[in-house]
């Protein structure tokens, strides 16, 4: 193993037994900041930027804080995301249970089918099956418009609801107090629209359709995966979310891998599938120096930020879900959104529920729609798609996708 995916193998370890033991975090933390100080110079032009764009105007932010007499501790900056950072690396192994893809070329599967098993899978393997079912589908290294959009939109809807998704653990870090049981309805009726959506959206294309074959055997690990996550949590309502999700999605990663190449599924995870989180581990950790760095800030206020509004309700959560996808296009993280808008709001005491909605949702259109999203990268990359292209294609998508979310987020505020 290399150095660095030691450090976050260990940073792995030591977060789930800070979390069950109640000892403290920062240890695991410091874990994690090394791992990622150490691949700083390898990770892409862009993540470098960004990343260092973030830690220069957090570090600006806590450095006026201080000066200003801020009530708030800089060791938040090192560990307030934390948690996502052990869920992220928990996540990561679900890559070595990844179905290995058939020779057979002569089964087609269904747009329907294609779509629904992406979203399934994709809740729980992530970005993975982006290139599960391309690799599939794909015809002389290409992707179709249909395929490409059926895929790339059926999967990132999950993040609405999947709590194997990173974004359920940004929605629970920076909307406190938000209860997962309570808001899962309210994500797979988010991700039903979406995917209503985006399914009229390729139908009226007209175009023909080779899509992934579907097994019923092949739901079995995302369907297990759920329902384990979800009893647990009922069971013991005192362990967090990503605290289940860091230790039974390696255990359920060993226990489902195939059979014919653990050997080589393991050694590529150790070597190189934990040093490739590097990139989402940069975003982060500087997204979590900014986030506290302006909530230091604001405490260290007099008289807090007068802000135009005194209530945050769902007309408030709209226009701000609007905001941080139309920021997203211009390849700015949903992420970077959430994390600066948390703790701008935070002071008028917004629902738990109506905020976790509207992180999930950020997350979910904002990564789906923008051509310069990591998944929609790596489509117009690896299938030879012009992110022009990309981006003609997904406008209307994203412009339609926010009115159904802003009706999701109407009928929760008339459940109040």
């Amino acid at each position: 193993m290399r150095p660095s995916s030691v450090l976050i193998l260990a940073m792995l370890a030591l977060s789930v037994a800070c979390n069950l033991f109640g000892w403290p975090i920062w240890p695991a933390a410091i874990l994690a900041w090394l791992a990622t100080l150490r691949l700083f110079r390898t990770l892409p032009r862009t993540s470098r930027r960004q990343a260092g764009t973030l830690f220069a105007a957090g570090s600006l932010l806590w450095a006026a804080a201080l000066v200003r007499g801020t009530p708030y501790s800089p060791l938040n900056a090192l560990t307030i995301n934390q948690s996502l950072l052990m869920m992220f690396a928990g996540v990561s192994f679900l890559t070595m249970a990844t179905p290995q893809a058939r020779a057979d070329h002569q089964q087609s599967g269904s747009m329907l089918g294609t779509m629904l098993g992406a979203h399934l899978f994709g809740a729980a393997i992530n970005l993975s099956v982006v290139f599960l079912f391309g690799e599939r589908m794909q015809h002389e290294g290409r992707l179709t418009r249909s395929q490409a959009l059926i895929v790339g939109r059926g999967f990132t809807a999950a993040a609405a609801w999947s709590p194997f998704f990173v974004a359920m653990g940004v929605a629970l870090t920076y909307a406190p107090g938000l209860d997962y049981l309570g808001l899962l309805p309210w994500g797979l009726l988010a991700a039903a629209a979406l995917l209503a959506l985006n399914w009229l959206d390729i139908r009226r294309l007209n175009a023909p359709f080779v899509g992934y074959p579907i097994e019923k055997s092949a739901l079995l690990m995302p369907c297990t995966l759920a329902i384990v996550v979800i009893g647990l949590h009922l069971l013991y309502p005192a362990l967090s979310i990503p605290l289940i999700i860091a230790i039974v999605a390696p255990l359920f990663s060993f226990l489902l891998m195939p059979r014919d190449n653990r050997r080589e599924r393991m050694h590529h995870q150790f070597t190189q599938g934990l040093q490739r989180l590097a990139p989402q581990f940069a975003l982060f950790l500087g997204a979590g120096v900014i986030s506290t760095g302006l909530a230091a800030l604001l405490a260290s206020l007099p008289d807090g930020l007068d802000l135009p509004i005194d209530h945050f309700g769902h007309w408030q959560a709209w226009f701000a879900l609007g905001i941080i996808v139309v920021v997203s296009f211009t390849g700015i993280h949903p992420l970077i959104g959430i994390a600066t808008l948390a703790p701008l709001i935070a002071p008028l005491h917004p629902d738990p529920t109506l905020l976790g909605m509207l992180f999930l949702m950020s997350w979910a259109l904002g990564t789906g729609s923008s051509p310069l999203s990591g998944s929609n990268l790596a489509i117009c990359v690896r299938y030879q798609i012009a992110v022009r292209d990309m981006l003609r294609w997904n406008l209307p998508y994203a412009i339609l996708g926010w009115g159904c979310c802003g009706l999701v987020l109407a009928l929760h505020a008339g459940s109040i």
